[in-house]
């Protein structure tokens, strides 16, 4: 008698509901066969069979994971955006988070860094149901009290304090090393890069100033680290050190005189300024102003000057290049809460509206205070509006809602 074990493997469909991508079968055959001796060469063919046809449409898997891409099969610019636009549709239940990101990664072609204090051991039960792959990753921070950002053509899961700003601090730092001789800036450019297993942060660090033809100060210095094997797509300078450092809540200046780079804080704040080849009528900019409200935007000309996040320069891009953008404006009388709180954290209260919509929070860390304010609320049959603005206005802050995203800024003046 044979008794044949079958299992599951990666039952990642990203596109539509489909079969599992192939099924591992366990073969346990006793010491003598009873089958006829005519089935044997059906069972080498089909035996055979599976194990030329596996390797065809599955990853390499090593250690239970699959095989990262190298540098150069990961998706980048044009191709990379189209992706994380692409519905996502599995399951997961009872994996490590490593091992739902390596999945998505090496199957979507998509680089995914986790940062070093999130633990990448933890279990977790996740279920995308075919939302853009961008939006699902959101979710499953947000599950994890996580944030994600983009660093170039990688997407850095981390603490929501440092994924916030962090984007916007990288672009910042690309921006002053463009200031550069030309020479150096030669040696800043994108280049493909990995690291093996049990590397350490500090000896990445010094391996890429060394290569860029920089000296560290002698104040730089990391903690001791062990970090799993990575690949990455092609990174420029400030990206790649935005991706070592950002873990241990640093970046890097670059002293331009001495050609050292400097350690220091992550800023609390970040603002990103650039400008665009572009000239709008008055109405079409006060249209882009009403969509952007955490942009400073300005008309000099045939250029648009702009100030703010990173996330928000990149969908203006998108707007001025005549993609659509889709966004989610909250419409009044569509949907009705009703919430009773006494004495809570304001942000206790949102969040339970967050989680119920499946939406993502962003706020800077410095009205992170605010949101710890205790609230009263006996609300009934209320719109979004009046909820968030009964909860958020006492209090100073002001928010709004795109893409699913809950942005949480101050009232100002």
């Amino acid at each position: 008698m044979i008794t044949a074990d079958l299992h599951e493997i990666f039952i990642l469909s990203p596109q539509k509901k489909r079969p599992p991508l192939f099924l591992l079968v366990s073969i346990t055959m006793p010491n003598q066969p009873s089958f006829p001796t005519r089935d044997c060469p059906l069972i080498r063919f089909s035996l055979t069979l599976l194990c030329l046809a596996a390797p065809l449409v599955l990853p390499a898997v090593s250690n239970g994971e699959p095989v990262l891409p190298t540098s150069s099969q990961w998706l980048r610019g044009r191709a990379f955006q189209q992706q994380l636009q692409k519905p996502l549709q599995a399951n997961w239940s009872g994996v490590s988070l490593r091992g739902l990101t390596s999945s998505i990664a090496a199957n979507q072609r998509i680089c995914i860094f986790l940062d070093r204090r999130v633990d990448p051991d933890q279990t977790v039960d996740f279920r995308a149901t075919g939302a853009p792959l961008e939006r699902a990753l959101q979710q499953l921070a947000q599950q994890l009290k996580l944030g994600i950002c983009k660093i170039g053509d990688c997407i850095y899961v981390g603490p929501v304090s440092t994924t916030s700003r962090l984007a916007t601090i990288s672009e910042v730092k690309r921006q002053q090393l463009q200031e550069a001789p030309a020479p150096l800036q030669q040696q800043l450019t994108a280049a493909a890069w990995e690291w093996p297993q049990l590397a350490t942060p500090a000896n990445l660090l010094e391996l890429q100033v060394t290569a860029a033809g920089l000296k560290l100060a002698p104040t730089a210095r990391l903690p001791h680290d062990l970090w799993k094997e990575q690949t990455f797509p092609p990174l420029d300078f400030a990206q790649r050190l935005t991706i070592v450092l950002a873990g241990f809540n640093l970046t890097f200046h670059l002293d331009l005189a001495t050609r050292q780079i400097h350690l220091i804080p992550l800023p609390a704040q970040a603002t990103l300024t650039r400008s665009y080849t572009q000239k709008l009528s008055a109405a079409n900019l006060a249209k882009i102003k009403q969509r952007f409200p955490q942009l400073s935007i300005k008309q000099n000309e045939n250029r648009l000057e702009a100030r703010g996040s990173y996330e928000d320069h990149e969908l203006l891009a998108r707007l001025l290049r005549g993609e659509t953008i889709r966004t989610v404006t909250p419409k009044p009388g569509d949907k009705r809460f009703t919430l009773r709180v006494m004495k809570a954290p304001a942000g206790a209260s949102i969040n339970s509206v967050v989680q119920q919509q499946q939406w993502t929070v962003r706020f800077e860390p410095e009205i992170a205070t605010r949101l710890k304010t205790l609230v009263t609320l006996n609300v009934k049959e209320v719109t979004l509006n009046e909820l968030l603005e009964k909860t958020l206005g006492p209090l100073g802050l002001t928010y709004q809602l795109k893409d699913q995203q809950l942005t949480i800024t101050d009232k100002g003046p």
